[in-house]
Formats: C-alpha cells, sequence, structure tokens
C-alpha cells in the first residue's frame, strides 16, 4: 500500500539545531536552500570559489562556502550537482568532512543505487525527490503550496532518518501537496526508464 506524508506528519523540529549543506546552487539546489531559508532552518550553500553562482547565492541572503567547508560545517549534506560529477565531488570534498550521525541526502538516487557512492555505515542517507523542476518548487513555495515528493531511506543510522527526511521535505514544501515513500531502487529505476 502507498504511504503518503503531508505536513501533520513532519516536524521541522527535527532539524532545529541543524546546520543543512545544499551542495551545488543549479535549478534544484537554488529553489531548495531558498525554501529551506525561508522556513527558517540553517543553510550554508557549497560551490566552487569564484563562480558567479557564489555571488547570487550572497544575493539571495544565503551565505556561501567551499563545498568542503559547507560539507565540514553540516549535518545534512544535500547533494544537488549533475549526478556524472557527483561521485569525484563526494570523494574528493563532502567525505572528508562527514561525521558520524551525520546524513547525506538526494533527489535522485543513481548514485546510490548504482555504488557510485558508497558513504560510511555511520550516517544517514536519504533521498527527497520534489517531482517538478526548481523554479516551480520554489514558485509554488512562496505562493504558500507546495510539489509532490518522493522519500526514501537507504540507510537509518541514527535510528531518525524517516523523520529527518520528512523535516527535510516540509522545509522546502513538498508535504503540502503529498510525499510518497519508495526506495532509492524503485525511484532510479523509474526515472531512468521514464528518460
Amino acid at each position: 500500500m502507498v504511504q503518503i506524508y503531508y505536513d501533520k506528519d513532519a516536524d521541522l523540529g527535527a532539524l532545529t539545531d541543524k546546520t543543512i549543506a545544499v551542495i551545488g546552487y543549479g535549478n534544484q539546489g537554488r529553489a531548495q536552500a531558498q525554501n529551506l531559508k525561508d522556513s527558517g532552518l540553517n543553510v550554508i550553500v557549497g560551490l566552487r570559489k569564484g563562480t558567479k553562482s557564489w555571488t547570487l547565492v550572497e544575493e539571495d541572503g544565503l551565505k556561501a562556502a567551499t563545498v568542503e567547508e559547507a560539507s565540514a560545517e553540516a549535518d545534512i549534506i544535500q547533494i544537488l550537482i549533475p549526478d556524472e560529477v557527483q561521485p569525484e565531488v563526494y570523494t574528493d570534498y563532502i567525505e572528508p568532512g562527514i561525521e558520524p550521525g551525520n546524513a547525506i541526502v538526494f533527489s535522485h538516487g543513481f548514485n546510490i543505487h548504482f555504488n557510485q557512492i558508497v558513504p560510511p555505515d555511520d550516517i544517514d542517507v536519504f533521498m527527497v525527490a520534489p517531482k517538478a523542476p526548481g523554479h516551480t518548487v520554489r514558485t509554488m513555495f512562496v505562493e504558500g503550496h507546495g510539489v509532490p515528493g518522493l522519500l526514501a531511506v537507504y540507510r537509518d543510522a541514527t535510528g531518525d532518518a524517516k523523520e529527518i527526511g520528512l523535516a527535510y521535505a516540509k522545509g522546502f514544501g513538498c508535504t503540502k501537496a503529498g510525499v510518497i515513500e519508495t526506495t532509492f531502487k524503485e525511484e532510479t529505476e523509474t526515472d531512468l526508464f521514464g528518460e
């Protein structure tokens, strides 16, 4: 049976004392970072220094840092850069800063499902995937609505991965429209089949 979660099922309090690093500031990165910030959460954006996005992040009122700095500072790391560069960036810049009890978040399951990224056993790994482009995610949030999304927990090292994932989904608006529980395998294969 399909499990769908809404605002009432998610508690932003699960993220109150946590720092969220959004790695990348493209289509999804910008929308998710802005929505999370507007939900009152502590967000930093990890980028390559000197990029155009660095200035844009600051103009949007967010804190910019290198990917390495953001990953080391964060409790939750959302990786929103293209799938093909994720493994190298993860290995070189994200993994060195990860601590036990941290969480890594994806919006597409490809690199976890196909073992291109293999996180340590002592961190949570989950996916929150909005089913809309970033500009729609942002517009709907600003208008007081949300877009539907998917939630999948790959590893629950802390015992709180699902709760944190639902809070993250609420933070950028997905629980207003409904979040469907799935798996990394199902999301990856249906996404690839759909393309």
